[in-house]
């Protein structure tokens, strides 16, 4: 996979790449600041000075870091998506990764991440162009899980791509996630319930109703 970082300098402007050290523990304390500032209160909220307040570093201290604020985006995106990406490897080594899958893509607090990001690419284009990127990645990977563990069940896909079941499987499994920002107690009640679907209908060599 080609990483963010390299992508990202290729659409920079000459001027806008980080001074500071990129290992240095104020630099993660800002990130780790800006994530959480964007669960909690949206991506409007991060701003260099509620940045530094956080992380208990001056204000002048962000843009030592980053530049500017989309530099701050984008790197706090790549982490997410190499996230992402660790966690699917994850997924394939479980026992039964169709439910290690689903409960991934409906974890509420990755899910209102992707959202904030999603609200702050409509008014940063360049962010825009790397989800769109990198979003197509993972759902070619996911595609790839269902796709093998699929065939490995001898289940059939009624004529569906791997790309459309990942899409349809994600679309489900997102919009259950986004839920639970409303209501956690039926959110939970519902996520068990698909698990244990999951669980009764697809075993591991196939549709445990036809055998």
């Amino acid at each position: 996979m080609r990483d963010l970082n390299t992508s990202a300098e290729a659409t920079k402007p000459k001027g806008t790449r980080r001074i500071g050290n990129v290992d240095t523990e104020s630099r993660k304390l800002l990130l780790r600041a800006a994530e959480e500032l964007m669960r909690e209160e949206g991506y409007a909220q991060v701003t260099s000075r509620k940045l530094a307040s956080r992380a208990g570093l001056k204000p002048q201290s962000v843009h030592y870091y980053f530049r500017t604020m989309d530099d701050l985006f984008e790197e706090l995106f790549n982490q997410a998506i190499q996230r992402q990406l660790a966690a699917l490897d994850w997924v394939t080594q479980q026992p039964d990764p169709l439910v290690a899958l689903f409960e991934l893509t409906c974890d509420p607090t990755t899910a209102a991440l992707q959202l904030e990001f999603l609200a702050l690419a409509n008014h940063r284009k360049r962010l825009q162009t790397l989800i769109r990127e990198f979003g197509a990645e993972l759902n070619a990977r996911e595609a790839a899980i269902l796709d093998q563990e699929l065939r490995r069940r001898h289940i059939a896909t009624a004529g569906f791509s791997p790309e459309q079941l990942a899409t349809l499987f994600q679309t489900a499994a997102r919009g259950l996630a986004f839920s639970g920002s409303f209501n956690s107690e039926r959110f939970s009640s519902a996520r068990d319930a698909v698990v244990a679907w999951l669980r009764s209908t697809f075993d591991q060599d196939g549709l445990a109703g036809n055998r």
